[in-house]
């Protein structure tokens, strides 16, 4: 005796009366002859997968299946499209359900489909495709009318799976009919389908005894299943649980976590785990109808990819410090007549003013402060282009002068950059201490020098010259590019300022000892002591290189979300390091990767450059 399983598939259903559940039935039973070995395997995600995006849940999809293979799927969607169907289905739920059955596919499935009409004939509607938008639309113009013909529906699909059909698939026929046919043909076909290794699963709409006793009979023979359902609204959710491939169900379990049942359809299945980060080994187990198991497994390793932060900070002599050395830098304002340019509804000038009178708040006392402006004491049509004026010179309590000569400034003349960096070179005292030299402006040489070669005879007596574009409006990109070229031949930083917020961390950066981040022999960030913004990068071993007299360096390890603030600290000549770790909350590091990747690569290709950093 054959079993008979009933299952209620439509209990979470809302609204549905308790004796319309009994009208969906199940009958499945594997004949010796039609059982195969139950076979799964997880398709996505594909083994020793290592994610970088910061997921914690993956969708694991895959086939599962006791007719064939589970490389590959082929299906063929028989429809019955007789005449009766205007009274048994008047709003056409039938081609919902083949429908929806199509939609719930995993779409990662490797799996073709085909769809075949049968009222008084067989016809191929739409032969076998991995273009479901294809399906889907060949069974929206499904017709209604003739008579029913299964073995007719039967023969017209295995003739398109022999013609067409792959290697190693599992091949089911899904065959849809709402009355009875000839029962001596219909069981015929069944059984070349059979001996075809083709597994026929057969759904009735309607209570026609007759014809739910040929569809039982067509799929035992072919190791398939028997749904029936009364309610033609129902057939959308009877399409969705037929145990197309002689599979029950999949659960997934993650490092031996509870299992979770998956999304089964058609033989295709699909869940979403949670992982963490590090190895997660993910089982997919099988059960066929007849209660067999089987397992696949992947090992996917979640590498957690939230950024760190790393900051420097010095010490000297017990002070906080932006040198490990004595430091002297010379601010150069320009005081040209385009500071009047306004910028947050003010004169540039006014922002600039505000923000140079904080710095000598915040510097440190073991920093010298000058000031030289140009600009400042000639009219624009006088054009004179020795318009540079040492306003503070190097010396002790320089700090109310700076900011008084800073509040005095009124923007006049021309723009000779190369003459007050010609200048600012007798401005420096020789000696141990590291030297650097502040240019601020909103402009390019307007006096035909040559900046360049004066930053360039500036870096020959060891002072580094570091510009800051502010405010430069419509002229950015050509500015930007003249102003970089002075930096550049200096061994400075060129920083672009369009906000007083910008202007004061760009001053930040450009004040303090410059250091460089290596990973490896490539240089993939930079910035200065004092500066306020730490570097955002992923876990890695890096080498930070401070630019002071001597140089120093110092590896450090950064782990994801590590927040590292790194201290070199002078004691009597003496150089030491010390590190303070907090956490940092999750931050994306898509970017730092990708500008990281970028730099190896360009290294790689010139090497040359690499052995320059």
């Amino acid at each position: 005796m054959r079993n008979l399983i009933v299952f209620s598939f439509l209990l979470l259903l809302v609204g549905c009366a308790s004796s319309d559940l009994s009208s969906l039935e199940v009958r499945s039973e594997m004949s010796p002859m039609a059982q195969g070995e139950l076979q799964i395997q997880i398709q996505s995600p594909t083994g020793e997968l290592t994610t970088v995006d910061g997921a914690t849940n993956i969708e694991v999809e895959g086939v599962a299946s006791t007719i064939g293979g589970v490389r590959y799927l082929d299906m063929i969607l028989v429809m019955d499209t007789s005449m009766s169907l205007l009274k048994t289905d008047p709003d056409d739920y039938r081609s919902a359900g083949a429908i929806g059955l199509v939609r719930n596919l995993s779409p990662k499935s490797d799996t073709k489909i085909g769809v075949v009409t049968f009222d008084n004939d067989g016809e191929v509607a739409q032969p076998m495709t991995s273009d479901r938008d294809k399906v889907v639309k060949s069974l929206r113009e499904l017709s209604r009318s003739g008579k029913t013909d299964l073995a007719a529906g039967i023969r017209a699909a295995l003739a398109e799976l022999d013609a067409n059909g792959r290697p190693e698939s599992s091949r089911v026929i899904m065959l849809f009919t709402d009355g009875k046919s000839n029962r001596k043909k219909a069981l015929a076909a069944s059984q070349e389908a059979k001996l075809q290794g083709v597994t026929v699963q057969t759904l009735l709409l309607g209570s026609n005894r007759n014809g739910a006793q040929i569809l039982d009979e067509i799929a035992w023979s072919t190791g398939g299943s028997f749904v029936q359902v009364t309610d033609p609204t129902m057939l959308p959710e009877a399409f969705l649980n037929l145990r197309t491939t002689g599979v029950d169900s999949v659960m997934l379990s993650v490092n031996g976590s509870e299992p979770v049942r998956t999304k089964l359809t058609g033989g295709t299945f699909s869940g979403n785990v949670p992982l963490d980060v590090g190895e997660n080994r993910i089982v997919a187990t099988a059960t066929s109808l007849d209660d067999r198991t089987r397992e696949s497994i992947i090992t996917v390793n979640v590498l957690d990819a939230s950024c760190a932060a790393l900051e420097v900070t010095a010490m000297n002599e017990g002070e906080p410090a932006l040198s490990l050395n004595d430091r002297a830098v010379e601010i150069v304002v320009d005081a040209s007549r385009s500071m009047w340019g306004r910028m947050q509804g003010q004169p540039k000038m006014v922002v600039a003013k505000e923000i140079l009178q904080d710095v000598s708040d915040w510097l440190p006392a073991d920093t010298d402060l000058a000031l030289r402006a140009y600009g400042s004491a000639s009219p624009s049509d006088d054009n004179n282009c020795a318009d540079s004026t040492l306003l503070v010179p190097f010396g002790a309590e320089t700090r109310d002068p700076v900011r008084a000569a800073i509040d005095g400034l009124r923007p006049l003349g021309q723009t000779p950059i190369a003459y007050a960096l010609q200048q600012a070179a007798a401005d420096f005292q020789t000696g141990d201490k590291d030297r650097s030299l502040v240019l601020v402006t909103d402009g390019i040489e307007s006096c035909g020098g040559d900046p360049v070669a004066a930053a360039r005879q500036l870096r020959e007596q060891g002072i580094m010259v570091h510009l800051i574009g502010f405010g430069l409006g419509n002229a950015a990109d050509e500015d930007s590019a003249s102003l970089q070229a002075v930096a550049d031949a200096s061994g400075g930083r060129y920083i672009t300022a369009g906000s007083a917020e910008e202007l004061k961390e760009a001053l930040a950066l450009t004040v303090g000892t410059p250091y460089r981040v290596y990973k490896g022999d490539v240089e993939i960030a930079s910035s200065s002591l004092g500066s306020t913004e730490p570097l955002l990068l992923p876990g890695g071993d890096y080498r930070v290189a401070l630019d002071s007299s001597p140089p120093n360096e110092v590896n450090v390890r950064l782990e994801p979300r590590d927040q590292l603030t790194l201290t070199l600290e002078k004691q009597a000549g003496a150089v030491s390091h010390f590190e303070k770790r907090n956490d940092l909350p999750y931050t994306s590091c898509e970017a730092a990767i990708a500008s990281i990747e970028r730099l190896e690569a360009e290294a790689a290709d010139n090497p040359v450059q690499t052995a320059t950093y």
